[in-house]
């Protein structure tokens, strides 16, 4: 199993999010080894984010720097709506590991 594969277990294992979206991975040019990765969770309305980061981070197993971005549902949609904002550029840019393509 890689090493993505494995947080994104990691994060299934501490919650059920409504998405999970990896939006950047560092690899070293020569072997392609994973050095970090990014990922942004969504999680229902009655979560709370800042907590519900804390326990994702101390559950990941993997020994490579891994960032984690959490929003509501509802605070996913309205940033959404401002094309500008970090929330839209992970949707253009980023790949769902977990839930509905759109």
């Amino acid at each position: 199993m890689d090493e993505v594969s494995r947080v994104l277990g990691d994060i299934l294992g501490v919650c059920m999010p409504e998405k999970v979206i990896l939006f950047a991975e560092k690899r070293t040019m020569s072997t392609r080894k994973l050095k970090s990765l990014s990922l942004c969770v969504i999680v229902g309305e009655n979560e709370n984010p800042r907590a519900l980061r804390t326990r994702m981070h101390l559950a990941v197993s993997v020994d490579v720097p891994v960032t984690l971005c959490v929003y509501t549902a509802e605070q996913w949609e309205e940033l959404l709506e401002d094309e500008s904002s970090y929330a839209a550029w992970i949707a253009r840019k980023g790949q769902v590991l977990y839930g509905p393509k759109t």
